[in-house]
C-alpha cells in the first residue's frame, strides 16, 4: 500500500476528480434517454433573498444529496 503524504494540495485533487467525473459523464443529462426513469429538480434562482449565508449552503446540500441520490438508484438526473 502506497504511504499518505504529509501534504495534501487541493487545487490538484480537486481538478482531478473534475476531470474524472467529466470523463464518466456522471453529472451529464441525457434528454435521449428514454430507458432510464427521469427525476428532475428545479432549483430557485441563488441568493434571492439578498447575501450569501449557511442557509443557503444547507438547502443547496439537500439539493446536492437529493441528485446523488437518485442517480444511484439509475434515473436520469436533471439537476440544472
Amino acid at each position: 500500500m502506497k504511504a499518505l503524504p504529509k501534504r495534501c494540495n487541493i487545487l490538484e485533487m480537486e481538478l482531478k476528480w473534475q476531470k474524472k467525473w467529466e470523463e464518466m459523464g456522471i453529472y451529464r443529462f441525457d434528454w435521449e434517454d428514454t430507458t432510464r426513469p427521469t427525476f428532475s429538480i428545479d432549483t430557485p434562482p441563488p441568493y434571492p433573498s439578498g447575501d450569501f449565508h449557511m442557509g443557503n449552503v444547507l438547502n443547496w446540500t439537500y439539493f446536492d444529496i437529493l441528485a446523488r441520490y437518485k442517480r444511484m438508484q439509475g434515473y436520469n438526473v436533471h439537476f440544472p
